[in-house]
């Protein structure tokens, strides 16, 4: 599946916007409050369409918060005059990894007005595919799903610490199992939540867990959890290997540098990634199981990743979405951002989709300060913005005092006290502090 075109007509602070997708990875940059989040909302309205053709699944609908307001001012009135029809239409494709030829669709969602809802009626191709799909997968024909996630930037993996042993004891934590697995039987299980905001890490160490166990109880490696290792892997390149731990409920990552550490154990940023793929890799096995330990690897679908660098150091910046590209190579990847490394990393202009700006189609050669100044706007992106404070205020000054040398009297007494309120905020720095009055004696003669 591909997301190609989305235009959005009165959704949140967009009037009327389009936007055109590549096949493979796409970033959205630009300052806090252009929209980028905005945009990925959209398109999980546009993607989470394709949901509506899979019975007992739910889906990401238009909702009131997405409505556009005007402000109106009547006789010392303020009013927010709401803007509807809300629009999200799209153009995309749907393709089977072993038939070539590519269904072409358009599809339209609206919210017509307050205390409606989001209607279906041009999504009707849409859902006679994705319907073709679900009678193929009932009869057992083994169609190629999807993947279809949203990750929002307030994703908060939860570090999944086992529960204590009393609870382990007391039958509550099978409970709590044997209810999720009665979920995990349906054959749509990686459609469950995939265009929720809100992540738990537990349900994937549960799933890992599960899976350990059919390891053990049938004595033949699980090509299922096979993939996930792989892709975590593939991720983290200095893993020597992963592995679940059943005794802990955890995964391990044991690193070539001979380190052993849990996942509950990772920083954010590793825990971050390792759920990420973790949490795609699962719904790709569940969706497409024919495909075994390589479904990352034969899986298409559609996902959009909200502040892409969020936990992530620069080192790490700088490969993510090459990271991405080899883990995941059939999905399309939608994701916004605030770091230069990542736009940087990208292959070509045809990727970014600046909202403030107009794009380059040369940013793999672009040096960070060429990314950060042309493309983000951040002036002196060199040194610190105090740094700059400090010099444009001595270049001011000294400026001044070379127009007025020589100063005695009343015009010297009124430099100085200039001089001292104009440096007064950077008393930290006393080189700074001596070298222009160094410069005011010198230009009184004394």
């Amino acid at each position: 599946m591909r997301l190609n075109e989305l235009e959005i007509r009165n959704f949140r602070g967009f009037e009327l916007r389009s936007f055109r997708f590549h096949p493979q990875f796409n970033l959205i940059i630009g300052e806090n409050a252009s929209g980028k989040t905005t945009v990925l909302e959209a398109a999980a309205v546009a993607i989470g369409s394709w949901l509506l053709g899979f019975q007992g699944v739910e889906t990401r609908n238009i909702r009131e918060g997405d409505v556009r307001y005007v402000v109106d001012s009547v006789e010392t009135r303020i009013r927010h005059l709401p803007q509807y029809p809300v629009v999200i239409s799209a153009q995309g494709q749907v393709g089977d990894v072993k038939d070539p030829v590519t269904e072409h669709v358009e599809w339209r969602r609206e919210l017509r007005g307050a205390k409606k809802k989001t209607t279906q009626g041009d999504v009707a191709h849409l859902k006679a595919v994705a319907r073709g799909y679900e009678a193929n997968l009932v009869s057992g024909e083994g169609p190629t799903l999807p993947v279809i996630r949203y990750f929002s930037a307030g994703r908060l993996w939860e570090s999944g610490k086992p529960a204590s042993r009393e609870k382990e004891f007391d039958g509550g934590y099978r409970e709590v199992v044997d209810d999720w697995l009665q979920k995990l039987r349906s054959p749509l299980f990686g459609y469950e939540g995939s265009m929720d905001r809100g992540n738990s890490s537990r349900n994937l160490l549960r799933w890992m867990v599960e899976e350990r166990r059919v390891e053990i109880d049938e004595e033949r490696e699980s090509p299922h959890l096979r993939a996930i290792y792989e892709a975590v892997r593939s991720m983290i390149p200095e893993l020597e290997a992963i592995a679940v731990n059943i005794r802990l409920r955890d995964l391990l990552l044991h690193y070539k540098d001979g380190r052993s550490v849990a996942f509950s154990d990772l920083s954010d940023g590793y825990r971050n990634v390792v759920a990420m793929v973790a949490d795609l890799t699962i719904r790709m096995v569940t969706l497409n199981p024919h495909f075994a330990a390589s479904a990352a690897e034969r899986t298409p679908g559609v996902v959009l990743i909200d502040e892409l660098d969020l936990h992530l150091h620069p080192k790490w910046q700088r490969r993510v979405v090459e990271d991405f590209r080899r883990t995941f190579p059939r999905v399309q990847f939608i994701c916004t951002t605030h770091s230069p490394f990542i736009v940087q990393s990208l292959r070509s202009g045809e990727e970014l989709t600046v909202l403030d700006g107009q794009p380059t189609p040369d940013v793999a050669n672009m040096t960070i300060r060429e990314v950060a100044q042309g493309l983000m706007r951040v002036d002196e992106s060199d040194t610190s913005r105090r740094y700059g404070e400090m010099k444009d205020t001595a270049r001011g000054l000294l400026e001044e005092l070379e127009e007025k040398k020589p100063l005695a009297g009343e015009a010297l007494a009124e430099f100085e006290q200039k001089l001292a309120e104009a440096t007064g905020p950077y008393a930290d720095n006393p080189a700074y502090q001596a070298f222009l009055e160094m410069k005011l004696a010198f230009g009184t003669g004394e």
